[in-house]
């Protein structure tokens, strides 16, 4: 949550299965509920929540990938130029759990469990 529908339009025509909480009316769900459901679906979570590394941490046995931003400007047009330069410019295979944080200068990435 907190991010665009519109970042959700481009992820989808860029090939990727992306879904937006609200799409599907699963809004309402908690952090450990969104989580579970990243686990399942074998999904990335990308927000601008910050509760979901503490949530890997704590609860070890989920094994997702979070790409969270901690940037000022939340427009659409941002997002989607931090994601294009992830996915361009790191070579991060997303399927060892790790979390991306995005700030306004910075990028890091650390792998799970931390």
């Amino acid at each position: 949550m907190g991010i665009s529908t519109k970042t959700i339009t481009w992820l989808r025509h860029k090939g990727y299965d992306a879904i937006h909480l609200s799409d599907v009316g699963l809004h309402t769900l908690t952090d450990i509920e969104i989580l579970r459901k990243a686990v399942e679906e074998d999904r990335i979570i990308i927000t601008a929540d910050m509760d979901f590394s503490q949530l890997l941490s704590v609860h070890t046995n989920y094994a997702a990938s979070v790409i969270q931003f901690r940037v000022t400007n939340f427009k659409a047009e941002n997002i989607i130029d931090k994601l294009q330069l992830i996915f361009q410019k790191l070579s991060s295979d997303f399927s060892v759990p790790q979390i991306v944080t995005v700030e306004d200068n910075r990028i890091r990435v650390r792998k799970l469990p931390f």
